[in-house]
């Protein structure tokens, strides 16, 4: 190969960002859903609102994550500083 510069289409950088969203959705969630069913077990005397609680903490963190890979400038206490005219 020679020295090209590949280049990525905005569909391409969008697909990804999607996939890693769906990725992350479907761990953290499964995460949750097995930390409930854990915890639902042990200490709740097999009760099942950990169960629905911890998955929707999974999908909610999941969610934030999305929020972040798809608009950077949301996080708390992030400026955006323009560079000085030259």
């Amino acid at each position: 190969m020679t020295n090209e510069e590949k280049k990525t289409s905005s569909e391409d950088i969008l697909n990804k960002k999607w996939d890693l969203c769906l990725s992350n959705l479907l761990v953290k969630s499964g995460i949750g859903l097995s930390v409930g069913i854990v915890a639902s077990a042990l200490i709740f005397k097999k009760k099942s609102w950990p169960i629905a609680m911890s998955t929707g903490f999974g999908i909610g963190v999941a969610y934030a994550d999305c929020q972040r890979t798809f608009n950077p400038t949301a996080i708390p206490g992030v400026k955006i500083i323009k560079p000085p005219p030259s």
